[in-house]
């Protein structure tokens, strides 16, 4: 059985065939919307492991709601169920499409190609530890989920534990740009990643703000265990 969170957005018309069934008896937790507006904040807050959009049901392409999905996700990996000829699945916010027919076999293999990997591939630095492919964080007793880009920009700090880490070289590493006009997004990051390892986040212990530069990783050890 797996506990991987899947966020299914499809029609409630009951003349439409669900791709539910399927899930459910793979043993993957299921959560179901059938509007867009729900379905974004629903996966905001539960941030589900992949998004299955069945935009047949929807009567249509789903390309502009994977896309907006794919923004406001962070990343979040869609299947995109779609009769619309769709050269590259990126160029329409997805991951994976697919057209019917298809089994429900197919869908199941495509959820599971999406799945992060090895529940024990977690390193560890100090008190902190990462699983980057399951975006999974654990300090201090505590163990919380976070979106893809708060665990890339972790595991940047695990990389380089004790060292000042610039913004610039920050927003290179996580968002690949080098604009550095606004940097408010990597300030906000930071904030979340307090929230998750931080005792007292307004005060924190380990990820120090070197005032006018950057950042930095403090933690009492700086061996890096896999």
């Amino acid at each position: 059985m797996s506990s991987a969170k899947i966020l299914l957005i499809e029609s409630d018309r009951t003349t439409v065939p669900s791709h539910g069934s399927a899930l459910l008896k793979k043993g993957f937790a299921l959560m179901v919307e059938n509007a867009a507006r729900k379905a974004i904040e629903r996966a905001k807050s539960t941030m589900p492991d992949v998004v299955v959009l069945d935009a047949i049901s929807l009567r249509t392409s789903g390309v502009r709601l994977a896309r907006t999905l794919h923004a406001k996700l962070d990343g979040c990996p869609i299947v995109l169920i779609t009769r619309s000829e769709i050269d590259e699945p990126s160029q329409a916010g997805a991951s994976i499409v697919l057209t019917p027919p298809f089994t429900p076999r197919k869908l199941l293999n495509a959820v599971q190609r999406l799945l992060p990997g090895d529940e024990n591939s977690w390193q560890q630095v100090g008190p902190i530890k990462l699983n980057l492919m399951q975006r999974k964080v654990a300090c201090a007793g505590r163990e919380a989920r976070v979106t893809p880009k708060q665990a890339r920009l972790l595991d940047v700090f695990l990389h380089h534990p004790g060292q000042l880490l610039t913004r610039k070289f920050l927003l290179k590493a996580v968002w690949d740009t080098d604009y550095t006009g606004d940097t408010r997004t990597l300030d906000v990051h930071i904030s979340w990643l307090r929230q998750t390892i931080e005792a007292a986040p307004d005060h924190p212990r380990y990820l120090k703000t070197i005032r006018g530069m950057g950042y930095r990783l403090d933690v009492p050890e700086t061996g890096r265990k896999a």
